[in-house]
């Protein structure tokens, strides 16, 4: 027969095991602030080598819960180029629908242990032009401490969200546009 203090050895190892266990649920399942490192980038490529580039500078995060919301207004989506603003805001149809988001469950993703990268694959909503659609992204996030530095991109077609391929002059540009983001989450 076994002793009592024999018997409380495995049961304090199995009740350290559960609370560890507990926490680190507990720790992927904290509530989540929006940081810093405001950045959106887009391409569109066109014929000849054509690259159309433009940057954004302004992100907005939400956490509720089960969903992480990412948003960008587009009115803030640059070129360089005054004119070539004007023709992306028709284009996107950006007064009328003026932010993009994509929203993912929390469930969907990794988060990686103190000073470990993750990189993985995850699909959310994307709505661009007041279409919703499911769109994949590939991500990469560090944690250092309670911080998150996160990288993300992918690619959509702008016809699938009820948009036309943008021509001027007669010069086109693909209908698939690739986007980057890079921003920083804290634990709350």
């Amino acid at each position: 027969m076994m002793s009592t203090s024999a018997l409380r050895r495995p049961l304090a190892l199995l009740s350290v095991l559960a609370f560890a266990g507990l926490t680190i649920v507990t720790a992927a399942h904290a509530a989540l602030t929006y940081v810093e490192g405001d950045k959106v980038e887009f391409l569109a490529a066109g014929p000849a080598g054509l690259k159309i580039e433009g940057k954004g500078s302004v992100l907005t995060f939400s956490d509720a819960g089960e969903e992480l919301k990412l948003a960008t207004p587009l009115k803030e989506l640059k070129t360089g180029i005054d004119l070539r603003d004007d023709h992306l805001q028709k284009a996107i149809n950006s007064a009328a629908h003026p932010m993009a988001t994509l929203v993912v469950k929390r469930s969907n993703l990794q988060f990686p242990e103190d000073n470990k990268v993750v990189e993985g694959k995850a699909s959310g909503q994307f709505t661009l032009n007041g279409t919703t659609k499911p769109v994949n992204f590939m991500y990469q996030a560090k944690r250092t401490g309670s911080d998150y530095h996160v990288q993300a991109k992918a690619q959509f077609d702008l016809t699938e969200f009820k948009l036309e391929q943008p021509c001027y002059l007669g010069v086109c540009v693909d209908k698939v546009i690739k986007i980057k983001v890079k921003f920083k989450l804290r634990d709350q």
